[in-house]
């Protein structure tokens, strides 16, 4: 919904990613009590066992209570996306260029939450094919941000609406 630069999306995970997040933490949990049943993790070596198995365990558990729900807010001169509790603010009038664009994984280093080479943060959903990239000077440095969105044109016209009168066109390095 856009009012006057106010903007909220939410984009969930597809169901195959979650049966996979799910599926694996069921696998690890299952795997170690096969092996405790068959006697095979005992003393020491079932300590060294356990310690791989709850950190991978906590790891899947994380990534599956954070990361199936990508929430995008334009509102107050801030445009926010968050994972979960990976959350990240951008201030608006600090923009420098945004425009709409298409995801690429090779550019950004993954989906989801990841950060490429040259400064570059993707907070993508995979699925969704487009979002929003901003370009702007943070901690002393170039950062570009792409965020998906299944509006994008949307998102962009909520962030223009709060962005100083200075030239917001396409950049074509991005």
């Amino acid at each position: 919904m856009t009012t006057t630069g106010t903007y909220e999306e939410k984009l969930e995970a597809p169901q195959w990613l979650r049966w996979v997040l799910l599926t694996a933490l069921v696998l690890l949990i299952s795997t170690i009590g096969v092996r405790i049943g068959s006697g095979e993790i005992s003393g020491g070596q079932g300590l060294m066992s356990w310690i791989p198995a709850l950190i991978s365990g906590a790891a899947f558990l994380f990534a599956y209570l954070n990361f199936l729900e990508l929430r995008i807010k334009v509102s107050g001169g801030l445009f926010t996306f968050e994972y979960g509790v990976v959350r990240h603010e951008v201030v608006i009038d600090q923009i420098e260029s945004i425009h709409t664009y298409g995801y690429r994984w090779t550019r950004y280093g993954g989906w989801g939450y990841s950060r490429g080479p040259l400064g570059r943060r993707a907070w993508s959903m995979p699925g969704v094919s487009a979002g929003v990239v901003v370009v702007l000077q943070e901690a002393g440095k170039r950062r570009e941000y792409f965020v998906s969105s299944l509006e994008p044109m949307r998102l962009e016209e909520a962030i223009r609406v709060g962005m100083p009168d200075k030239d917001v066109s396409d950049d074509s390095n991005v």
